[in-house]
């Protein structure tokens, strides 16, 4: 199989990501369940997928910011997937490591100019309002709406990896 065709692959993977995300918003976080647990499982192994392909598609134009945020992100998924290690929850470590790592990812796709800008914008905006939802009490709403803009980001990102490698 060609390396186009695993970029292409990898741009579905993060329209998958893309859309799994900004529907994963909208579950209460007091909802566990063997279902919800294989949803975000699912949207982790897309969002991996899709940011090799990201990076893959962009990684000689994205310079060090990409490449640094390419591995903070990767960092960030597989801290996210480890869960507890004696007694410690690592989901906040691992959100916080892939946030940072797409905010530099967004800055080397910025650069690139491989990908719409208005996705860099949307992943670093996704960051912030999403900061400000979590740690402000009562904006609880935020942290939903950084979930969909960070989706859509995302599947954008897909989008436009899936179409531009087709025509290789």
């Amino acid at each position: 199989m060609s390396s186009a065709t695993l970029i292409r692959l990898g741009g579905l993977a993060a329209i998958l990501a893309g859309i799994l995300r900004g529907a994963n918003s909208f579950i209460p976080t007091d909802a566990p369940s063997t279902a919800v647990a294989i949803l975000y499982l699912l949207t982790d192994i897309f969002l991996l997928f899709g940011i090799i392909s990201l990076y893959g598609f962009q990684h000689q134009e994205s310079g060090l910011w990409g490449f640094f945020g390419f591995l903070l992100a990767m960092v960030g998924i597989a801290t996210i997937r480890t869960g507890t290690i004696a007694g410690v929850n690592l989901y906040p470590i691992g959100a916080l490591t892939f946030t940072a790592g797409l905010s530099l990812f967004a800055v080397g796709s910025w650069i690139a100019r491989k990908l719409p800008q208005w996705v860099s914008v949307f992943w670093v905006l996704s960051t912030i309002v999403g900061f400000i939802g979590y740690f402000t009490p009562g904006l609880n709403l935020l942290f939903v709406i950084s979930g969909i803009i960070f989706g859509i980001g995302f599947a954008g990102a897909g989008i436009r990896i899936w179409s531009a490698t087709s025509k290789q």
